[in-house]
């Protein structure tokens, strides 16, 4: 009965053309689903099951390493049943022999995967788990993850065949990897042109409330005035209220054109970058009176994309507006450098604006309504995969320094203003 039950349970005789032909048709079954239809997890989850059956195991996984390289992004099993995943809880994270599979460039067969020295254990409610194989998916000299094969059918431990076998995958595992990386990239720099969107709009409330409404409001009021003084014929005090009234309607012009001009600067269409930040810094110095005003770059007759020019001019702006409304100074300085990176020689677009006003705890500030935005200028060079920094200490003034990839004109990107 013994030999009977272990010959139900051997695996089947292949030829090595058998297999190859095997490897072939699942790899390409693999390859045209991904360029189909399947995206995501769902293509890694047909490649565990792939491998799964090549290399006759009951169980497979594939993990996505964090593009740090700490631990697993993402996690996909095969041979478990829904219940079975849901009574083991969350999945791993990429320690133990997961985690150090991610950091080898060559296949790892083990006869009992819990007697490995790093072996980390299982969590409650976990299948038992014995023989392992596990291929690590590259693409050039990067891991981007893993295939873990578990638990050979029929008993003993995985081969050098089931291990070229579950390699031959790789190839077709790393453009589904990289797929994946590419879509979690999307999805944040969407999602980040959505919270800079918001920040705008809130902004842009907050300019109509505190500033065009409010002179149009006492527009209203003295022109009310002025009509029953008419009435009543008193020439002197009508006069009177019709000036205030005209001279807070051209008030209203004038905040109306800065609004405008903040949502797309047409002055960066005509001059440029540096003029369109000179004209910016003369407008702001003479709106809040500021005694010294300094614009200094190595960018005169330079132009850049378009979209890096607006997210540059945004930012600064947005820099200079905080400086007017909450430094309480009177020295601002710009600062718009074009230079090589000192660790990678590409060519970068730094900016500085820097106040030497009362400064402020940043930490007590990130949530502040009235610094909203500061979330919008990170957005901002985050998605001109950019660099941002703030300083600031009470009484030590404030600096915003934000480096860009210097791209040349007509360069596509991803960044809409």
């Amino acid at each position: 009965m013994a030999d009977k039950h272990k010959e139900e349970h051997a695996e089947p005789e292949t030829s090595p053309e058998t297999n190859r032909a095997l490897v072939l048709e699942t790899a390409n079954r693999v390859a045209l689903d991904i360029l189909s239809s399947r995206t995501g997890v769902e293509a890694l989850r047909h490649i565990a099951e792939a491998a799964r059956i090549l290399a006759h195991a009951r169980y497979a996984a594939l993990g996505v390493a964090r593009t740090d390289g700490q631990g697993l992004l993402e996690f996909v099993t095969v041979g478990l049943t829904n219940e079975e995943e849901s009574l083991i809880g969350s999945r791993p994270s990429g320690r133990g022999i997961l985690g150090l599979l991610l950091k080898h460039e060559h296949p790892m067969r083990l006869d009992d995967m819990t007697q490995h020295p790093v072996f980390a254990g299982f969590p409650a409610n976990h299948p038992p788990m014995k023989s392992f194989l596990g291929v690590p998916i590259r693409r050039g000299d990067t891991t981007l993850g893993s295939l873990y094969l578990t638990d050979k059918t029929g008993g003993g431990t995985f081969t050098q065949a089931d291990e070229a076998a579950v390699q031959a995958l790789g190839a077709y595992a790393a453009v589904a990897v990289h797929n994946l990386y590419m879509l979690a990239k999307q999805r944040a720099l969407v999602s980040g042109l959505i919270v800079a969107q918001e920040e705008e709009r809130r902004a842009i409330a907050y300019e109509l409330h505190d500033g065009l409404t409010q002179y149009v409001m006492a527009s209203h009021a003295h022109l009310e005035v002025f009509r029953a003084a008419w009435n009543n014929q008193e020439d002197e005090r009508a006069r009177r209220e019709l000036d205030k009234g005209l001279r807070y309607l051209n008030d209203a012009v004038v905040e109306s054109r800065r609004l405008v001009n903040g949502l797309r600067s047409l002055a960066l269409d005509d001059l440029g970058l540096a003029g369109a930040l000179e004209q910016l810094s003369s407008e702001e110095k003479q709106r809040a009176g500021w005694k010294d005003m300094e614009f200094l770059h190595n960018i005169a007759g330079v132009r850049f994309d378009k979209m890096l020019e607006t997210a540059v001019y945004r930012v600064a702006q947005e820099a200079i507006t905080n400086a007017r409304r909450h430094a309480h100074t009177g020295r601002v300085r710009i600062m718009l450098l074009l230079g090589p990176d000192t660790q990678t020689e590409q060519e970068l677009l730094m900016l500085e604006v820097r106040d030497w006003g009362c400064g402020f705890v940043v930490e007590e500030k990130s949530g502040d309504y009235a610094h909203v935005g500061m979330q919008s200028m990170i957005e901002r060079v985050n998605l001109m995969g950019g660099r941002y920094t703030l300083h600031s200490m009470p009484g030590q003034g404030t600096t915003v320094r934000a480096s860009f990839p210097a791209l040349p004109p007509g360069e596509e990107t991803n960044y809409e203003a």
